[in-house]
């Protein structure tokens, strides 16, 4: 079996990032996702103090993340961007890059980034959250610029994105396909498994 150096979760959002970072953990393999290193308790799939400081450190240009110290990869935002999974590639050789598709239904797509995205920018910035909540949905909302080029969402823009990123994965690892796996469609998730 080969070894790498870490393992990026690079899917975009709402393609199986939650289930591949788990999948990862129970083979051994300590991922995390938007900050939250798997086997951590509690009930959310984030770790808003972590995935601030990644924020602040990609920000700053600063790509020797502290939490890579903690943990062997990292799952959806900030490795699901173009520009930053390259500089990991970089920072990181030797590693493995894990995309997954949803070209066959991206209006199904579409509508679970809708849902997904209102709906937690509804309950992190509504009148009854909390400082802590609208500082993690301000990062959030940085994640989202830096991924899909703005932070709201437009059906529109978000399917150009999409479309513009797989592109982007595809010309990074032309010439290096051992370093990624790319799932064609999550349906193959469902129907085999993490085999």
């Amino acid at each position: 079996m080969r070894d790498f150096n870490k393992i990026f979760v690079i899917a975009l959002p709402r393609c199986a990032t939650v289930s591949l970072c788990d999948a990862l953990g129970m083979i051994g393999v300590p991922t995390a996702h938007l900050g939250r290193i798997f086997g951590e308790q509690g009930e959310e799939h984030n770790n808003p103090q972590r995935l601030t400081r990644i924020y602040q450190q990609i920000k700053a240009g600063d790509y020797d993340l502290d939490i890579l110290r903690e943990c062997r990869g990292l799952a959806d935002y900030p490795a699901c961007s173009v520009p930053v999974f390259r500089q990991f590639d970089r920072q990181y050789p030797g590693s493995l890059f894990i995309n997954v598709r949803r070209d066959d239904d991206l209006e199904r797509w579409i509508q679970s980034v809708e849902r997904q995205f209102i709906g937690l920018q509804l309950v992190k910035q509504g009148k009854q959250s909390t400082p802590e909540e609208q500082r993690f949905m301000q990062v959030m909302l940085g994640f989202r610029e830096m991924t899909f080029g703005q932070s709201n969402f437009d059906a529109e823009v978000y399917l150009a994105a999409y479309k513009k990123f797989q592109l982007g994965v595809a010309e990074t690892f032309a010439s290096r396909p051992r370093d990624l796996l790319d799932i064609q469609d999550i349906a193959e998730l469902e129907r085999n498994g993490f085999r």
